[in-house]
């Protein structure tokens, strides 16, 4: 390609996206008029999950009164969030740094998959780890093991032999009713997964699907298909009795690139990225008991390896979760909640081949959960509990074994935790605190305060927080003679927001965070061995600004994220060599736009983009055999996505065009462990069809 025409398609590419940008804006004003003659388009799931009334004062009672009907913005902000507290409180209130994505947004996106919508969050990214899994980044550093919570229906989906959670073409969008994602520590509240972050999916139950939905979605790259999944749910709620049940299943591909390691081997990711996905979820309630199982399957075919192209190969990921509670109410003050759970996995299987050894290792966590809540009076709740867990593991190989030369391992965690929530006049106070001792590395404090309070239109919150990423099973297992110990990190939060009209909020946060004793993995170059090791400190600092825009007309959701890693502890493996202020794999800056438009009642145009900052990565290999670190320049990502509902009653049809521009996507390796960035995919033509037969109500009645 000459470099003229380079140029001329580099200019083409920014006009186009700043036209797209610009119709976003333009077309706001222009949607709300040609929107009031329809009917008002409002969130099932705002309206459901608002602010709790029974815990206002009279004062309040009477504000809300003279205010009147919430606006569609209001219902949103003001939805009561569980993650951040042992007590649900007000978006606006919890004691973290919360995003919410409703299903509203997940549905009008044309989200494929959970990366995509959790995209739409300041501060998030995605890293490649190794044989073709990717992993998250959260505020500019690498989370992948252990150090981002996942719960799904209040299920930790994290494997417990490394703490990881794997991403792409993974767990169904079409089943999900809300995500609340903590963007800091929750250690306080779930304990050693939760160190930089917790992911919060709350899927559809019973109420909400009130009879059958189907939905199947395909997409198609240029010379392969991306995904083609099938969903199914049915749930129903009759009198006390709340039953659903939801199955997925489908194929994907990572890309349809080819992907080159550092060493001159290739091979065809088209032929060799697959993504193949299955899930059972099964939830039941009954007044005041409620239980959960889940089944979740995830094979994961490449041929990278750790860090050079080999024999093709499949990783397979199976997890299998069960929970039961009840919630005994003593008088009208207190409940006490015992909860089991048993969580059974096989993470990381592989079968083995000429070039590696295969893996396959059992592990099973028994947990017993004990929690009291009292609510002395409306402006005072104490919450206070304990938790003990069990970890077992087995390893099927028969050449292989743990650290002591024993084919089982098994490992006691205890644990018990509080929490204070007191409302005052001008500030509400959370204290919180929890307490782990494990039977081999010892055990972690981690205490947390927050200041926070909403005043009319304007709100902050002030936070302190400690938090632990606890050594998992492999972590102790391959520790080097150094020793483990778990991470501990501190961060410092501040958030100011302010409704600038009943329609349109603005929020800013900034954050300090700082880790000691990161637990770091590399090869022992004299053994040519994995091992774990604590590796200094390291960090990052910086601030997220987000704008919302909500009415009947549709929404704008715009923001941006900044992070720098400068005047922070360095870890060799995580850091740039020219360029002090930032850390492998993620961009300082990132800005999302998120904008959805009822064009009419039914019919709505989503338009989306990214933009992301330059990137470091390892890309090539010295004389000496040293990695070579090299800038890689900054993206744009544009997608739109069309949605028509009740073509015929209960229908709903969806078309949409993903990475537009066909932007080279690259999922980077955020340690040096000299893996070439992995190709992600290409531009993506995506149709989705859904239909929901919902029971009549008289059924309901009967």
């Amino acid at each position: 390609m000459s470099p003229l025409l380079h140029t001329s398609m580099q200019h083409t590419r920014l006009l186009l996206s700043m036209l797209l940008c610009g119709v976003v804006f333009l077309a706001c004003p222009f949607s709300s008029f040609a929107q009031q003659d329809t009917l008002h388009v409002t969130d099932p799931v705002a309206q459901k999950d608002t602010l709790d009334y029974y815990e206002m004062s009279i004062e309040q009672l009477q504000k809300l009164k003279a205010v009147g009907v919430s606006s569609e913005l209001e219902k949103l902000i003001n939805s009561l969030i569980g993650v951040a507290s042992k007590k649900p409180l007000s978006g606006r209130e919890s004691p973290s740094i919360v995003s919410l994505i409703t299903q509203e947004e997940i549905k009008n996106s044309g989200a494929r998959d959970l990366m995509d919508v959790l995209n739409m969050i300041p501060g998030v990214d995605f890293g490649v780890d190794v044989e073709g899994i990717v992993g998250i980044g959260m505020r500019g550093n690498w989370a992948h093991e252990g150090k981002v919570l996942l719960l799904l229906d209040g299920q930790e989906m994290n494997e417990i032999l490394f703490g990881t959670t794997q991403f792409g073409n993974h767990f169904p969008v079409e089943q999900i009713k809300r995500i609340e994602v903590i963007r800091g520590p929750g250690s306080a509240i779930y304990g050693g997964y939760a160190e930089y972050g917790v992911i919060n999916i709350i899927t559809r139950d019973g109420e909400d699907i009130d009879g059958i939905a189907l939905s199947g979605t395909y997409g198609q790259m240029q010379h392969t298909y991306a995904r083609r999944n099938v969903s199914l749910s049915a749930g129903k709620k009759i009198g006390a009795l709340n039953f659903s049940l939801a199955a997925s299943m489908g194929e994907g591909r990572r890309s349809e690139k080819v992907f080159e390691d550092l060493y001159g081997g290739s091979y065809n990711m088209a032929e060799y990225s697959s993504l193949n996905p299955a899930n059972l979820n099964v939830g039941l309630s009954y007044k005041n008991f409620s239980t959960r199982f889940i089944m979740d399957e995830y094979a994961v075919q490449s041929a990278d390896g750790y860090d050079q192209v080999k024999l093709p190969y499949w990783d397979r990921f199976s997890s299998t979760f069960c929970e039961m509670k009840y919630n005994f109410k003593i008088r009208e003050k207190l409940t006490i909640t015992p909860k089991i759970n048993y969580k059974h996995q096989i993470p990381w299987r592989t079968a083995g081949d000429s070039t590696s050894d295969p893996y396959y290792k059992i592990v099973d966590r028994y947990t017993g959960n004990l929690s009291f809540s009292y609510n002395y009076n409306r402006k005072l709740n104490i919450t206070f509990g304990g938790e003990v867990f069990n970890d077992r593991a087995e390893d099927r190989v028969d050449s292989s074994y743990y650290s002591d030369n024993q084919k089982k391992v098994s490992y006691l965690n205890e644990a018990v935790y509080a929490q204070a929530l007191a409302k005052f006049r001008l500030v509400n106070v959370i204290l919180g605190a929890r307490f782990d001792n494990h039977n081999v590395y010892g055990s972690s404090f981690v205490p947390r305060i927050g200041l926070t309070k909403k005043f009319n239109k304007l709100h902050f919150k002030l936070l302190y927080s400690n938090a632990f990423r606890a050594p998992t099973i492999e972590n102790i297992n391959l520790t080097d003679s150094t020793g483990m110990h778990p991470e501990r990190t501190s961060v410092a939060e501040l958030e100011v927001g302010y409704q600038l009209t009943r329609k349109s909020i603005l929020t800013l946060n900034v954050f300090d965070i700082t880790t000691k004793g990161a637990i770091v993995y590399y090869v022992d170059n004299m053994t040519g061995q994995d091992a774990y090791h604590n590796a200094g400190s390291n960090g990052s600092r910086g601030a997220e600004l987000e704008y919302k825009v909500k009415d009947h007309w549709g929404y704008i959701n715009f923001n941006y994220s900044f992070y720098t890693s400068a005047g922070k502890g360095k870890i060799a493996d995580y850091e740039v060599p020219q360029n002090s202020a930032m850390l492998l794999a993620f961009p300082a800056h990132k800005l999302n736009l998120n904008t959805s438009f009822y064009i009419t009642r039914h019919f709505t145009i989503s338009p989306s983009c990214t933009f992301q900052s330059d990137r470091y990565a390892y890309t090539a290999i010295d004389s000496l055999g040293n990695g070579v670190v090299t800038r890689l320049p900054s993206a744009f990502y544009a997608n739109l996505f069309l949605r028509y509902e009740n073509v015929v009653k209960g229908l709903d049809i969806g078309i949409g065009v993903y990475n537009i521009f066909d932007e080279q996507l690259r999922y980077i390796q955020p340690y040096n462990s000299l893996h070439a960035p992995l190709p992600g995919p290409s531009r993506e033509f995506v149709v989705r069809l859904s239909y929901a037969l919902h029971f009549k109500k008289k059924e309901a009645e009967e």
